[in-house]
């Protein structure tokens, strides 16, 4: 189920994910090569674990990563710090969404 509040259109795409990875038996492989973006934007709940995954996965495919920093949270905040201290360079850009925003207009 979506959240309530969340911008949701009946245009976007929508996957049912049921492990931690956005990428592990779902479309969006299939999905991503269509429109061949060369960056993702990442957000979700579970730092730790989910968002951690699909970085993982997303870079494994040469995508760059940017990982939203005010949109990813985590019932351990310990396990969440590290998590985007691990990540943060490496596989991916922990960014704020001011940050990002700015990023995309520019690409534009």
């Amino acid at each position: 189920m979506l959240h309530p509040g969340l911008d949701w259109r009946s245009t976007d795409l929508t996957f049912v994910k049921k492990r931690y990875s956005a990428f592990f038996k779902t479309p969006l492989d299939e999905a991503l090569a269509k429109i061949d973006p060369s960056e993702l934007v990442l957000c979700g709940v579970n730092t730790h674990a989910c968002v951690r995954m699909a970085a993982i996965d997303a870079y494994q495919r040469d995508y760059r990563v940017v990982i939203a920093r005010e949109c990813v949270g985590s019932n351990n905040e310990l396990h969440e710090r590290v998590s985007l201290d691990y990540m943060d360079g490496k596989i991916a850009k922990v960014a704020g969404v001011a940050d990002i925003i700015e990023s995309l207009k520019s690409s534009l």
